[in-house]
């Protein structure tokens, strides 16, 4: 079996680990339930919010170039279209979309009473999930993590919360391009990780005023 399909096989698995775990819930997956889910009032998605969080993208895409760049200098490479497209859907639909579901979605279920633990559980799973590929790679990993997890939280549908986080890998991966020597490795995950944490604070401390906002509108 290759890597890809291996990959392609552990994705199919979160997939279905995160269904089982939302059960009836996995129709809101689609279906904005409004402000309420999982028996919280403050934990719906909707597609004014998803539309109005989406511009935060390019800024945590700025927050991620700017780490690098304390570091390093960035190779930009532009692949043909279709090898971009790709590694788009590959990203999306193998990487991003099982892990924002399970690390997610479905723990943001299981600690809905909870959002401080729900952060913490989702990072320290994305941590040990990434933990065969070194411990700054993890760190870095825990980091984006909790960026997602906050742009979920605040209203963003988790469809689009994939999308995102399957165009970053792809930008950093194969469009803007920063080797960090193995000597600063760990500094740049810090700083990295720690950035990650101030915008998701961020958001969250914005987030009351982003959902009532929506709200007046819908009405």
């Amino acid at each position: 079996m290759s890597p890809l399909a291996s990959v392609a096989v552990l994705a199919a698995a979160m997939c279905l680990f995160a269904l089982a775990i939302l059960r009836r819930d996995a129709i809101h997956l689609i279906r904005s339930p409004g402000r309420a889910l999982y028996t919280e009032d403050n934990l719906g998605w909707s597609w004014q919010r998803t539309i109005a969080l989406a511009f935060f993208v390019p800024f945590l895409w700025g927050i991620s170039a700017a780490c690098a760049s304390i570091f390093t200098s960035y190779v930009v490479v532009v692949p043909a279209m279709p090898k971009l497209a790709s590694a788009l859907a590959i990203q999306v639909l193998i990487f991003a979309l099982p892990q924002d579901l399970f690390f997610r979605e479905a723990v943001l279920k299981v600690f809905h009473h909870n959002l401080t633990l729900a952060f913490a559980a989702s990072a320290i799973a994305v941590t040990l999930f990434n933990l065969p590929h070194g411990m700054p790679t993890a760190v870095i990993a825990a980091g984006t993590a909790t960026a997602f997890m906050a742009l979920r939280v605040a209203g963003m549908n988790i469809f689009v919360v994939a999308l995102a986080h399957g165009a970053t890998n792809v930008l950093f991966g194969r469009v803007l391009l920063a080797e960090i020597s193995a000597d600063a490795l760990w500094l740049y995950a810090i700083v990295f990780a720690g950035a990650h944490l101030l915008f998701a604070a961020l958001l969250m401390l914005i987030r009351q005023p982003v959902r009532s906002l929506m709200t007046q509108r819908a009405s």
